[in-house]
């Protein structure tokens, strides 16, 4: 075992905080350095753990050169979203990241019959050219990454959801594993992207277990970043089923929180973390570094379905009654749209573009994030906490999930009068210096730097494949 060999996995252990520490080669290493303390970084933990080594600068020099984006390889994702849309999405951006030094085919979640009946009268819905075969499925996309992306509208599909377990369940849902794999397979040998394929199928178990390893793909990949089991009906009812064949399958899992590893580690031959992250060149446009004490806007940006907490919302409607309270983005719940209407302190914004969302943030005192703690929101990593920080903005959350690596940051609570009295005092505190810090925490957490992690699991799966 040389040198070079031990600091590789040795970092990979440290910087990934996965199930490397009891798997193969790595849990010879950790056992070498055991009490070691894990560090946020790969250079970080090299740099206190130097004195195991005879040379700092040549593992500096190391640290640097491995935890590095993988190249020219050929990535197949088969994604349970679309590729654009008014909200941002993990795996679209990683995809973005990684195209830039490697070939990419995104693969949209396929439409049924049901949706193309129903967007008949919607036309912007549907491409029904495209999804009769009448033209090309496939549109390349410049990325704002500098990289290419080639996504694949698949065929439409027989609608399966509502059907119970069962031979008709399984030969339709075959059957729609059959289209998906022909047209897929067409446009990887079009792309020639058929040679050392990386499949990584990102929250479609489904057509995962229907299609994984028919692509004569090196290494199949599920990336999983919400819970399922405490998922609306519709997704769960067959999706733990088939998220736990997928997982077994799979040569690694990659999941968003530390919530979703305690929840897939012991179901899958290795898992991994892979947090979310912020576009901090997008949204450092809404930074404001001198707070104004003179108004109150408390904003809120994302969905409002069953994981808001509307006993906290309500309460701080009706205690707060001089601050304005704004929410922008998608309303999924009748119950949340009726109460958000109700009051005359609350502004709905509606869905809008990542683009357009620092104008508001620019405008909010104090960024809120009012969570239930449940199955599903304990396995969330929330995207907008680091576009709340590379705004500058305070924040105020409940305790619902992975946020501990900002407890340091912002404030925390589930007992609603606590919540509000964070809100108040946050807006009241907040000065130009608790702004730059927000931002730089934000800056540490990139896309970019989620793929060179994702690109470090990914040459660490294949290293044990070999």
């Amino acid at each position: 075992m040389n040198i070079q060999f031990i600091i590789r996995h040795f970092i990979r252990g440290f910087y990934l905080k996965s199930s490397f520490t009891y798997r193969f080669k790595g849990k010879l290493i950790l056992q070498k350095f055991k009490g070691v303390k894990t560090y946020n970084s790969a250079p970080l933990a090299l740099f206190r753990c130097a004195n195991f080594f005879n040379s700092n600068r040549f593992i500096i020099s190391l640290a640097i050169n491995i935890i590095s984006m993988i190249n020219n390889r050929n990535i197949l994702c088969i994604s349970g979203t679309e590729w654009n849309g008014n909200y941002i999405k993990a795996v679209v951006e990683l995809m973005k990241v990684l195209s830039a030094k490697n070939k990419i085919l995104f693969v949209e979640n396929a439409y049924t019959y049901k949706d193309a009946i129903a967007g008949v009268s919607d036309k912007d819905k549907i491409d029904f050219a495209k999804a009769f075969g009448l033209k090309s499925r496939i549109k390349t996309i410049q990325t704002d990454k500098g990289g290419t992306v080639h996504v694949l509208f698949p065929p439409l599909v027989f609608p399966v959801n509502f059907l119970p377990n069962g031979m008709l369940y399984n030969n339709l849902l075959k059957f729609n594993g059959w289209l998906l794999r022909r047209s897929v397979k067409k446009a990887l040998k079009k792309l020639d992207m058929q040679d050392e394929l990386i499949n990584f199928t990102s929250f479609n178990p489904g057509m995962g277990l229907i299609t994984g390893r028919t692509f004569n793909e090196k290494t199949l990949i599920y990336h999983c970043y919400d819970e399922i089991k405490g998922a609306p009906y519709w997704l769960s009812k067959h999706g733990l089923r088939l998220e736990a064949g997928f997982m077994k399958m799979a040569d690694a899992v990659i999941v968003t929180s530390k919530g979703l590893y305690d929840s897939k580690k012991d179901f899958c031959k290795q898992c991994f973390i892979v947090k979310n992250a912020v576009k901090v060149d997008l949204f450092k446009k809404g930074f404001n570094n001198t707070p104004d004490h003179t108004k109150k806007v408390v904003g809120y940006v994302g969905t409002i379905d069953d994981r808001s907490d509307y006993n906290i919302l309500q309460y701080l409607f009706t205690s707060l009654p001089d601050a304005e309270f704004v929410f922008v983005g998608r309303i999924l719940s009748e119950r949340g749209e009726a109460i958000l209407r109700k009051y005359p302190n609350v502004k709905v914004e509606g869905p809008k573009m990542p683009e357009q969302l620092p104008p508001y943030l620019q405008t909010f005192s104090v960024g809120i994030i009012p969570f239930v703690k449940d199955d599903f929101t304990k396995g969330i990593y929330p995207m907008k906490i680091n576009e709340y920080l590379a705004a500058g903005l305070p924040v105020v959350s409940t305790n619902f999930g992975d946020i501990a690596d900002f407890r340091n940051l912002i404030k925390i609570t589930d007992d609603k009068e606590t919540f509000m009295q964070y809100v108040l005092a946050e807006m009241a505190g907040d000065t130009p210096q608790k702004r730059e810090a927000r931002l730089k925490t934000a800056e540490s957490n990139t896309w970019d730097k989620r793929a060179d992690e994702l690109s470090a699991v990914i040459e660490q799966v294949e290293d044990g494949l070999k």
